[in-house]
């Protein structure tokens, strides 16, 4: 924010004296310039402040700001030597000199003159260029030879300012520095003629000057650091940000601001009879008759034919350059650009004006002193046919339709002959939607698994303009990529595998179809899953709870508008599929903000619309409680996509989906999103994660093959061997879990299996000298060691050392849900001990946020002890948090085979067999058979 003000005196309150230089001026320091004290440079200590003088002093008289400016810094270390080396200024020539006094370097005691025989160097760099800004900077750079560790480097220098645009005025802005900061002394002064009217504002708490006459000068002094300032919360409109400056103008109000600058901005005869301009004005006049379509007419004129491009040399950051020259350059800034629109709209007999603003801080404005500076930006106000049109020519693809949008807003001041005052731009959300987007996913492979999507986003105005901007110098592969965010949300995880763009000249529009991978969210509970469509979109009032923040309003953001379609093909042909509570939802929320949610399912299509706009109003402190209620009932009002009770899980269909061919379009567009960047090996790990969710596993193995050849890292040693272990290769599952180990030492995750597979191949001992080192280092993961190394000696059939060894973990985090299930799974598995292991389950169920292990674990007890109807409920409660537990489906059709459902147990042992391969084997290993 800081630096954006200083932009903005830069782009606007900084214009040429008479005879300013391109050379740097060698002065000794005026006489008006009160000297810092000398800073101590013997036996500073190591708290001493690396910044030791930052001392800014500025008069303004006769319509001139003379800024004096001291910096003295430390160089504590070779690095900053080498930074603080070579000296650069900037200054404007146009606009006035760069006086340099003295350039010295300080050490024990002696001040070392480094411009003896040495001389500042000129060089003009247009930085800006990228940004089209030419603003005519020069740069003068020194190279300070000598420089020592310890030396302290002090510059001053001057630079003066003189504006004849402003009509003897001047303004003048220097920097509040607050705690904690740490700086051996810190000063601002501030000086003009006695008597002289001049106004001045400090906005950090704490800056209080001492205020003094003498000499015929009055004298405002800041001794610095000030209080550290208080947070700013959230969301706070601008004009209550408190930048860290002082700022003081010789403006009176803000009428004399309007009535000075206005001259610049007269039109009279600027459009030549005859000339090319003149003829343009002509095609439009006889084209339209109606003002309305003229004022359209000639906006596009401006906005389609002169590029932008800003200019602040010759007295350019006031003055505009002339339409004659705008037209025939064919480019010019937002001044240039303005008085193009104003002469134009003139002709054509449009009562129009020019409008000063602050784009990024148009609000802060309504705080800021009576100055140019408090602006960076110029456009149109127009009036035709009774209403008020808002017109940037700055701006791209405003048509017809758009005319009445409002693409300002905060604080503005009209430029007129007599006067104007500031005036708050209306909050109206825009016409037309900027975004309009559709997404087509085809689910028919099943729900929450990865599917094909089809995309179309069109963008209008500036948004065009930037992806026109990306088509042009991004190579297609790498455009993809930034596509990606285009893609309309809805679609929960998503890959673009392919794209295109077309453009619209006419309507000014890009329009982006996409194609790849999408895998929509849809969250299981209560034996459904649901597809939940919120109404009152992401925003949630911030915090105001502090008695200094109860009184600032929220900012709600920019107005805007935007449109998107969601389209899922179901499976089953969306039998089974419903809405839970009104399929239209229609909500207006504080700020000006409204939204739109309409649902229909129409044979196995379910389409959601969703439309969001606002105005960018903001909310009062009076409408905070209000608000935060509306906000929360709009939240709670979901509009939900559901399927019916005991829907299959997504796997389930699996089988069948691949007979039919379902995932061949997905399968091709990972192949070619694979042979986009063959060396990047997460793209190898996405597929495989898919082909392993439709039991491809050997295919999966191939692509993990692949990714670590590439890259090999200790998550893709896991995935291959945790697929290994599944498919029965215990051997390679082995190698892939030391290779992991490796690489992340110490890993629970890879410890765990690693030492099960290992007691279970014979290596028992091994497996138990690994786990004992790791438990004699007695690091913070002591005690899940401990059970890691309980489940392997269970593995090997040792109850009473695996009972003894979960015993040592919880005495050493007996709060632990975790270990408590682990202790409980043990007993219940070798089917010992079985009342502690109830009391454990129930105590980790009571302690755990995700319950289902600990379910699981339960009803493996109630199932050794013959309670099978508690089993039961306790492995359908933890189903229904994981139903694609293999171990818990499993189980339940052991549970229900016994109870007398005979079909319903063995559909529950073959789902399970087809999510785990190894379950007949984990559970044969403790003579449970399905």
């Amino acid at each position: 924010m800081v630096r954006r003000l200083i932009v903005a005196a830069l782009l606007c309150g900084t214009a040429g004296v008479a005879h300013a230089g391109d050379k740097p001026l060698y002065q000794s320091v005026p006489a008006w310039v009160t000297l810092a004290p000398e800073p101590a440079t013997a036996n500073p200590g190591s708290d001493a402040p690396a910044m030791m003088i930052s001392d800014v002093q500025a008069r303004l008289a006769d319509g001139q700001s003379w800024v004096y400016y001291e910096r003295a810094a430390r160089l504590t270390t070779i690095q900053t030597v080498s930074s603080a080396g070579t000296v650069k200024i900037d200054w404007q020539p146009a606009h006035g000199d760069l006086i340099v006094h003295s350039v010295d370097i300080l050490r024990g005691g002696k001040r070392i003159d480094a411009l003896k025989g040495a001389k500042f160097t000129v060089i003009q760099r247009e930085q800006g260029l990228e940004r089209m800004m030419l603003d005519g900077r020069l740069t003068a750079t020194l190279a300070v030879e000598g420089l020592q560790v310890g030396d302290v480097l002090d510059l001053r220098y001057s630079v003066t300012s003189k504006d004849p645009t402003l009509k003897g005025n001047a303004v003048a802005m220097a920097p509040i520095i607050a705690e904690p900061v740490k700086i051996g002394f810190a000063r601002t002064r501030l000086l003009w003629p006695t008597g002289t009217d001049v106004k001045w504002k400090a906005y950090s708490e704490g800056a209080v000057p001492e205020q003094r006459d003498a000499g015929g000068w009055h004298e405002m002094l800041f001794k610095q650091p000030v209080m550290r300032q208080q947070p700013s919360p959230g969301r706070m409109p601008g004009r209550f940000f408190k930048p860290p400056i002082v700022e003081a103008t010789t403006f009176p109000d803000w009428q004399s601001v309007s009535k000075t600058m206005e001259p610049l901005y007269r039109t009279q005869g600027l459009i030549a009879p005859g000339s090319l301009l003149a003829a343009e004005v002509a095609k439009i006049a006889a084209a339209e008759r109606d003002p309305l379509r003229r004022t359209a007419a000639a906006l596009a004129l401006v906005q389609g034919k002169v590029r932008y491009l800003f200019k602040g040399m010759d007295n350019g950051n006031y003055v505009p350059q002339s339409p004659a020259e705008t037209w025939a350059t064919k480019y010019g800034d937002c001044k240039a650009k303005t008085l193009l629109l104003l002469a134009i709209l003139h002709e054509l007999g449009v009562d129009a004006e020019p409008t000063l603003a602050n784009l990024g801080m148009g609000d802060l404005v309504a705080a800021r002193l009576p100055s140019p500076g408090a602006f960076n930006h110029i456009f149109v106000v127009a009036r035709v046919n009774g209403q008020t049109l808002w017109l940037d020519g700055t701006a791209s693809g405003t048509y017809l339709e758009d005319i009445a949008d409002v693409p300002i807003s905060g604080w503005v001041l009209p430029l007129r002959p007599a006067g104007a005052v500031i005036e708050e731009a209306p909050n109206r959300a825009p016409a037309r939607a900027a975004q309009v987007g559709t997404l087509n996913v085809d689910l028919r492979g099943g729900i929450n698994l990865p599917a094909p999507f089809e995309a179309e986003v069109m963008l209008r105005g500036s948004s065009a303009d930037m992806i026109r901007n990306i088509a042009a110098n991004t190579d297609k592969k790498e455009i993809r990529e930034q596509f990606q965010r285009l893609v309309p949300f809805g679609g929960g995880d998503t890959l673009v595998t392919a794209s295109d763009v077309a453009f619209d000249e006419a309507a000014g529009t890009a329009t982006i179809k996409l194609s790849g991978i999408a895998m929509p969210r849809w969250n299981y509970a209560d034996r459904r899953y649901r597809y939940d469509i919120t109404t009152g979109g992401g925003f949630t009032m911030p915090d105001r709870s502090r008695a200094t923040w109860k009184d600032i309003p929220v900012e709600t953001g920019s107005a805007m508008r935007s449109k998107r379609t969601i389209r899922m093909q179901l499976p089953d042909g969306g039998t089974g599929f419903g809405f839970e509570g009104n399929p239209v939802i229609e909500a207006d929320l504080p700020g000006g903000m409204h939204a739109v949610r309409k649902a229909v399912i129409a044979g196995e299509v379910l389409t959601i619309d969703f439309e969001d706009s606002q105005t960018g109003a903001e909310i009062a402190p009076a409408d905070f409680t209000t608000a935060r209620a509306q906000f929360a009932e709009a939240k709670n009002r979901r509009l939900g996509a559901r399927t019916v009770a005991g829907y299959p899980s997504p796997w389930h269909g699996v089988p069948a989906a691949k007979a039919a061919h379902r995932y061949d379009v997905v399968l091709a567009r990972y192949a070619s999103y694979i042979a986009d960047k063959p060396e990047e090996p997460g793209r190898y790990v996405l597929r495989a994660g898919f082909l392993n969710s439709i039991f491809e596993r050997d295919k999966a193995i191939a692509d993990l093959d692949k990714a670590i050849a590439i890259q090999a890292d200790a998550a893709s040693y896991r995935r291959r061997a945790g697929i290994y272990e599944q498919t029965g290769n215990r051997k390679a599952a082995i190698a892939d879990y030391r290779a992991a180990l490796d690489l992340d030492p110490g890993d629970a995750a890879t410890l765990g299996p690693l030492t099960a597979l290992m007691v279970e191949t014979g290596e028992k001992q091994a497996a138990l000298t690994m786990l004992d080192e790791k438990i004699a280092e007695e690091g913070e993961d002591m005690p899940t060691m401990l059970s890691i190394k309980a489940t392997a000696l269970s593995r090997a059939g040792d109850a009473e050392g695996a009972i003894a060894a979960s015993d040592a973990a919880i005495e050493k985090k007996p709060g632990n849900g975790q270990l408590l299930n682990n202790r409980c799974w043990i007993r219940g598995t070798m089917n010992v001990q079985l009342d502690g292991a109830l009391a454990d389950c129930t105590r980790a169920i009571q302690l755990s946020s995700d319950t289902a292990a600990a379910l699981d674990s339960r009803a493996m007890v109630y199932f050794r002890m013959g309670k099978l109807t508690e089993a039961l409920a306790d492995l359908d409660a933890a189903l229904e948090q994981r139903p694609s537990a293999a171990s818990s489906l499993f189980l339940r059709g052991v549970v229900k085979a016994k109870m007398g459902k005979a079909k319903e147990g063995q559909a529950d042992i073959a789902d399970a067999r087809l999510l785990s391969p190894k379950v007949d084997a984990d559970y044969a290993r403790w003579g449970i058979r399905g």
